[in-house]
């Protein structure tokens, strides 16, 4: 199986595991390219997925969401 996952201990705990599923190619993943809306850029790939654990406590945020959809989607943070 494929997983993703992110802590900040106390605040932010997420693990999800990549969907596949009888039409999918053995040792591929549910995937699509350039999905809409204002998450990704042109060229970019979602992995869809279900959220093992997705809990939140920080900056006015709170829950708890395992069990709902979730989805990977690259990213890179840059600055000056």
């Amino acid at each position: 199986m494929s997983y993703w996952s992110a802590e900040i201990p106390g605040r932010v705990l997420a693990k999800a595991e990549a969907l596949g599923g009888p039409m999918t190619p053995a040792g591929k993943r549910v995937q699509t390219l350039n999905p809409p809306g204002s998450e990704v850029g042109p060229g970019e790939v979602a992995t869809l997925g279900t959220a093992l654990k997705d809990e939140v406590d920080a900056m006015g945020f709170k829950w708890k969401r395992e069990g709902k959809s979730n989805k990977h989607i690259p990213f890179a943070w840059e600055g000056p």
